[in-house]
């Protein structure tokens, strides 16, 4: 494992609630925020993927980084993940979270074009990051093709470790292919390997993996430390995911906090994705209610 020094740790890939109109409900996400690095999160990932960021607009994402500087949630607390396939609107993003002190930045690949060359790949990141001087952010390469069908491949992260140099700190790996992790962490494992499948996090982190950026510890923040610090092995954990997986997986997690705050405010969710129903909340619940029980045991 990682020197604690040069460990990435936990950072909760934060879920959004919303209002009944639709809108950001503010003060919930900042509470939840709060509770979660109270409860074991190095620091917070704002408009990942669990947090429904591509369908949070740009006036949106200024005012809940004001918030979130505003409560002490900044710098090194603070991960910001860029929604964008135009070069310009990266940019924007990224200068956005740079002016509220975030330097951390979970950078997807552009992924509207289908299919593109590892040299246009190349190219979009390079353009992106010739806008800032070195040193100015830290990027963590995010690889998700189940979502943007657009593949990072291991080599590939090496052409834009070479092309891009220091800049490049990380791989948030959410391929959820073990293959993949190991082959990442063989060839990588210098910069922060970062593992969102947290059924495969525990083994990465004894493999040298920094840490993980993921949905349960929005949930069970003490327990994904533990297995992110530790790579200690959490089967409460594992049957969680196994669980939340036979639902729309942001609908059941949203779900899950739900059910651990009261809030039924979480339940909400924002188009195109659709809360899921008053049936499944109730077999969530009851499923949850187990395995509460379970972990007490």
């Amino acid at each position: 494992m990682k020197n604690s020094s040069t460990r990435f740790g936990l950072s909760v890939a934060l879920a959004t609630p919303f209002l009944p109109s639709g809108e950001v409900a503010d003060t919930q996400l900042l509470t939840h925020a709060q509770a979660c690095l109270a409860g074991g999160c190095d620091s917070v990932t704002l408009f990942g993927t669990t947090g429904e960021g591509p369908s949070l607009g740009w006036e949106e994402r200024l005012r809940l980084l004001a918030h979130f500087k505003a409560a002490g949630i900044a710098g090194d607390r603070l991960v910001s993940g860029i929604s964008a396939t135009a070069v310009q609107d990266a940019v924007a993003q990224i200068k956005a979270a740079q002016a509220v002190g975030c330097t951390r930045i979970l950078l997807p690949p552009p992924y509207y074009f289908k299919q593109p060359k590892n040299d246009g790949i190349e190219a979009w990141y390079r353009e992106v990051l010739g806008h800032f001087d070195e040193g100015a952010i830290k990027v963590i390469l995010y690889n998700i093709p189940a979502l943007t069908e657009v593949a990072l491949s291991v080599d590939l992260i090496g052409r834009l470790r070479d092309t891009l140099g220091d800049a490049v700190v990380g791989v948030k790996d959410s391929t959820g292919n073990w293959d993949y992790t190991e082959a990442l962490l063989s060839a990588h494992k210098d910069i922060s390997i970062l593992v969102g499948e947290e059924r495969h996090l525990a083994a990465a982190v004894r493999q040298g993996g920094a840490g993980a950026i993921c949905g349960m510890a929005n949930i069970d923040p003490a327990a994904v430390r533990r297995m992110a610090w530790e790579g200690a092995e959490d089967p409460y954990i594992n049957q969680l995911v196994d669980l939340l997986e036979t639902y729309p997986l942001i609908p059941a997690i949203k779900a899950a906090i739900a059910y651990g705050s009261g809030d039924q405010t979480w339940l909400n969710v924002r188009s195109p994705l659709m809360r899921i129903g008053d049936e499944d909340v109730s077999r969530l619940t009851q499923a949850l209610d187990q395995l509460k029980n379970i972990k007490a045991a």
